[in-house]
C-alpha cells in the first residue's frame, strides 16, 4: 500500500464515499469516528473538500480534438521512400558480384526445402503395397 493510504481513506468518508473508518476496520482497532464523514479527520485542522464526481449520463468514446499532434506531410513519405530505394538499387549495383551467388545458393536451397516437404506431404497419401 502506498504512505498515504490511511489519509485516502478518510477523504473518501469525508467526501461520502464510505460511512466508515476504513483504516480502522483495515488495522482491526476501534473507530476513531463512526458514520459521521463531516467528521474532522485527526490528521487535519481544515481538510479538503473534494468536488461530486461527474459522470457521464451516456457511456460514449468522445475523442480527443488535439491539433497539436504531428502528422508528416505526404512529400516527406516519398522522399524517404525514394531515397531508400536508391540506396537499396545502388547497394545491389556494387555489390551485385557478392550477391548472385548468395541469391543463387539461397533460391536452390529453398527450391529443395519446399520440393523435399511436398514429396514428404504427398507420400502420406499414397497407397503402400
Amino acid at each position: 500500500m502506498s504512505i498515504g493510504w490511511a489519509n485516502n481513506l478518510d477523504l473518501l468518508a469525508q467526501s461520502g464515499v464510505l460511512d466508515f473508518d476504513a483504516p480502522a476496520y483495515v488495522l482491526s482497532q476501534p473507530p476513531r469516528y463512526v458514520g459521521n464523514p463531516g467528521a474532522v479527520n485527526p490528521l487535519y485542522d481544515n481538510p479538503p473538500r473534494v468536488s461530486g464526481f461527474e459522470q457521464p449520463k451516456v457511456d460514449e468514446f468522445k475523442p480527443s480534438k488535439d491539433d497539436n499532434i504531428v502528422k508528416t506531410p505526404a512529400w516527406k513519405k516519398w522522399l524517404f521512400g525514394l531515397i531508400t530505394a536508391g540506396v537499396l538499387v545502388f547497394t545491389g549495383y556494387k555489390f551485385k558480384t557478392k550477391l548472385k551467388p548468395l541469391v543463387k545458393n539461397w533460391s536452390t536451397k529453398t527450391g529443395n526445402f519446399f520440393s523435399k516437404c511436398w514429396k514428404n506431404f504427398t507420400g502420406i497419401f499414397k497407397r503402400k503395397s
